[in-house]
C-alpha cells in the first residue's frame, strides 16, 4: 500500500493544471475506496463547501439540488464537520436519528465516508469530505492516507491558484469568453447559483448550465469557484 501511495502523492505534486489535479485527487480516491470527494479551501462557512468547492466531482445539479431543498440548515454531517477540528469516519448508520437525512444519503447509495478537516488561516474554513458506497471498508489506515492526500491535493490546489491568478495565459483563456459568459462569470463571483444567475440575466437555467459548461472548459478549470478566481485574479491584477 505504501508504494502505491507514494505514486500517488507524487502524481498530486506534479499536476500542472487544476483539472489534472482533480482528475489526480479522483484516482487516488477511488483507489482508497471512495466513490467521490470535495475539497473546500479558505471558506468563511461551511455551507461555502457547497456553494463553491474549491474541487469536487459532485455533479453540480446535485448541489444545487441540496441548497434549493436548505439541506445546510439541517445536515448533521456538515454540522459535525463545523465543528471537529480532527478527521473522523462516519458510516450511515449514524444518521438514524435524523431520518430525513438518512433516506437522503441513502438515496445515491451511499454508506460511509471521512471528512478532513484542511484549516490554512484563523476564520476561514476548510475540509475534504469523501463519501464511500462501501465497496472497501474504511479502516484506520484508510483515513491516515486519505490524510497524506488531502494535504498534499491542498498544497498543490494552492500552488497552482496563486500562479494562475494573474497569469498572461489565464487572461488568454478568460478572452476567449463571450460577452454573456463573462456576465454569467461575474455573477458566479457574487455566489450566486446557476438558477438565480438565470433569472438575473433573463435567460433559461438550462442556457446558463450551458455556458457555465463552456466556461469551465474554455479557462481550463474543473470547478466555477476557480473559474471566477481567474477572473477576479486577473482583473485586481491589472
Amino acid at each position: 500500500m505504501l508504494s502505491k501511495l507514494s505514486q500517488f502523492v507524487e502524481n498530486l505534486s506534479t499536476a500542472e493544471t487544476m483539472q489534472q489535479l482533480r482528475e489526480n485527487v479522483d484516482s487516488a480516491v477511488q483507489w482508497l475506496g471512495f466513490a467521490s470527494f470535495n475539497i473546500s479551501l479558505d471558506k468563511r462557512t461551511v455551507i461555502e463547501f457547497i456553494e463553491s468547492p474549491t474541487l469536487t466531482t459532485w455533479a453540480d445539479s446535485d448541489l444545487e439540488q441540496y441548497l434549493r431543498d436548505s439541506w445546510a440548515d439541517r445536515d448533521p454531517l456538515l454540522s459535525q464537520i463545523d465543528r471537529k477540528d480532527s478527521a473522523f469516519l462516519w458510516h450511515v448508520e449514524d444518521w438514524r436519528d435524523h431520518q430525513d437525512y438518512y433516506d437522503y444519503i441513502s438515496s445515491f447509495g451511499l454508506c460511509g465516508g471521512m471528512s478532513i478537516p484542511l484549516h490554512r488561516a484563523p476564520e476561514r474554513r476548510g475540509a475534504m469530505i469523501l463519501m464511500s458506497k462501501c465497496e472497501k471498508p474504511l479502516t484506520l489506515e484508510t483515513l491516515m492516507s486519505a490524510k497524506i492526500l488531502a494535504h498534499m491535493a491542498m498544497a498543490r490546489a494552492t500552488s497552482l491558484s496563486e500562479k494562475a491568478g494573474g497569469s498572461e495565459d489565464q487572461r488568454q483563456r478568460l478572452g476567449l469568453l463571450s460577452q454573456r459568459q463573462r456576465e454569467i462569470l461575474r455573477w458566479v463571483a457574487q455566489g450566486k447559483t446557476n438558477r438565480e444567475i438565470a433569472m438575473i440575466v433573463g435567460s433559461t437555467r438550462r442556457t446558463v448550465d450551458y455556458h457555465m459548461q463552456e466556461i469551465l472548459a474554455k479557462l481550463e478549470v474543473p470547478s466555477r469557484t476557480l473559474a471566477a478566481a481567474a477572473l477576479l485574479g486577473t482583473e485586481s491584477s491589472g
